[in-house]
C-alpha cells in the first residue's frame, strides 16, 4: 500500500488535481495538536477502545472464571456485543445526524462503559449480571463511536482531515497493543500461582477484580475527556451537539 501510495502521490504532483494545502506534510501534526478538542478527541478515543476491544480478547475467559459458565455459553454472552451495534450504531448515528447531541452521547456512553466494568468487577457470581453488562456495553460502544467519528470534520479544517483521521487511528493502536499486555500482566500478579494450578489439572479460577479495576479507572479518565470535549464545544463552538446535517 505504501508504493502505490507513493506512486499515486507523484502521478498527483504531475497533475493539476490537487491544491498546495492537500499535501501531507509533518508540521501538520504539530497544527493538530494545538487544538485542544483534537487532543481530546484523541485521548478519547485510545481510553474508550482500550476499555473495549482488550476487554473482548479476556471476555469470555473472564465469564468462565467469574461466573463458572462453560465455553460454548462464555462466546455466545460475548457475541451479544457485536450483535448489538449492529443493530444500534445506525439508530443512534441517524439520530445524530438529525438531532445533534454528539457530546452528550460520549458522556452517556462513557458513563455505561464504567458501569459495565463495575459489574464484572463487583456484581455477584450470577450469570444474568454478565448478561446484563454486555448489553450495556453494546449501547457504549454504540453511543460513542457513532458521535465521536462524524466529531472529527467538525473541530479539525478539511485540510487536515486525513491526517486527523490516521493520527487518532495510530494512536488508538497504542491503546489496543499495550492493554492486553496490562491486563493480563495484572491477572497473573493478582493470582500467584493460578496458572500452573491450572495446568496441572486443578479447578481453580482466575479473579479478574484488579485488572476491571483498571479498565474502571482508563473509563473514568474517558468520561472526564468526554465532559471536557462538551465545554471546549460550547467555548469553541464546533456544533458537536447540532445535527450533523448542519455541518
Amino acid at each position: 500500500y505504501c508504493m502505490m501510495d507513493v506512486k499515486l502521490d507523484r502521478q498527483i504532483k504531475s497533475s493539476n488535481d490537487i491544491y498546495p494545502d492537500e499535501v501531507f506534510r509533518f508540521k501538520d501534526i504539530g497544527k493538530l495538536l494545538t487544538n485542544k478538542a483534537f487532543i481530546l478527541i484523541v485521548l478519547l478515543c485510545i481510553l474508550f477502545y482500550s476499555c473495549v476491544f482488550p476487554f473482548i480478547k479476556f471476555a469470555a475467559n473472564i465469564m468462565i472464571n467469574k461466573f463458572e459458565v462453560n465455553p460454548v455459553t462464555a462466546g455466545n454472552i460475548v457475541f451479544i456485543l457485536p450483535f448489538g451495534t449492529i443493530l444500534l450504531t445506525p439508530l443512534f448515528g441517524t439520530y445524530i445526524d438529525n438531532k445533534g447531541k454528539g457530546a452528550s452521547f460520549m458522556i452517556l456512553g462513557s458513563l455505561l462503559l464504567i458501569l459495565v466494568h463495575l459489574i464484572f468487577a463487583f456484581a455477584p457470581g450470577k450469570i444474568i449480571f454478565a448478561y446484563i453488562a454486555m448489553f450495556i456495553l453494546g449501547i457504549s460502544f454504540s453511543l460513542v463511536p457513532s458521535a465521536m467519528w462524524p466529531s472529527v470534520p467538525k473541530i479539525v479544517e478539511d485540510r487536515y482531515l486525513g491526517t486527523a483521521y490516521a493520527f487518532i487511528f495510530w494512536i488508538q493502536n497504542i491503546g489496543l497493543w499495550a492493554y492486553p499486555m496490562l491486563i493480563g500482566n495484572i491477572r497473573e500478579w493478582s493470582n500467584p500461582g493460578i496458572t500452573k494450578r491450572l495446568q496441572a489439572g486443578e479447578n481453580v479460577f482466575y479473579d479478574y477484580t484488579n485488572a476491571m479495576l483498571l479498565l474502571v479507572i482508563t473509563g473514568f479518565i474517558a468520561l472526564i475527556c468526554a465532559f471536557l470535549l462538551k465545554y471546549a464545544d460550547r467555548k469553541g463552538k464546533y456544533g458537536l451537539e447540532s445535527p450533523n446535517k448542519l455541518a
